[in-house]
């Protein structure tokens, strides 16, 4: 009796050590990233000219560029009472950090989709131009973000499905079926 007692507290202090691993191991990745979505913009010019100037025609562009958003799971604000694990059943409930998303990045070059020069206009869109160009199409793309939160959602639900099939495997691969759901951000 006394035997079983001592395997028994045995086997839990192992277990809990385990755990504890699987935590850490967890909590040191940090931020990972689930979901990337691509949005492409396409800034245009629309030059009449002025004939006080003596810019007689008219210059019209389109480039387009991508801008880069992802979704990710800050595992380093994982707390150890986000894993409750029942040795029992070897099942695990985890409430994992809230996904976050952000814009990751845009291109430095855009991509010539349209030029169009009639009249006397130059044929040249200046550094200038194109820089402004594409200011205006990322202020207008972050207003489009803020105001319609679908490419948003997508994103999360995205990283969610996938966050909640890696945990499932990397659970199951150490002998727990795991239960997994976020925190609010």
């Amino acid at each position: 009796m006394i035997l079983s007692v001592a395997v028994s507290v045995l086997l839990v202090a192992c277990g809990r050590s385990y755990n504890t691993e699987l935590y850490q191991e967890i909590k040191s990745v940090d931020k990972m990233v689930f979901a990337t979505m691509s949005i492409t913009k396409v800034p245009r010019l629309v030059d009449r000219g002025d004939l006080w100037k003596l810019e007689w025609g008219k210059r019209i562009a389109a480039y387009s560029y991508n801008t880069y958003l992802r979704a990710y799971i800050d595992l380093s604000e994982l707390q150890k009472d986000d894993l409750i694990f029942d040795e029992k059943a070897k099942t695990v409930e985890v409430m994992l950090p809230p996904v976050v998303t952000e814009i990751a990045g845009r291109d430095m070059e855009m991509k010539k989709i349209y030029e169009n020069f009639t009249g006397m206009r130059s044929l040249k869109i200046s550094e200038e131009e194109l820089a402004a160009m594409k200011e205006k199409a990322n202020a207008s793309l972050l207003e489009e973000l803020d105001r319609n939160p679908m490419f948003k959602k997508q994103l999360v639900d995205e990283a969610k499905r996938k966050a909640r099939r890696y945990f499932e495997e990397i659970f199951l691969d150490n002998g727990y079926a795991a239960s997994i759901d976020f925190k609010a951000e």
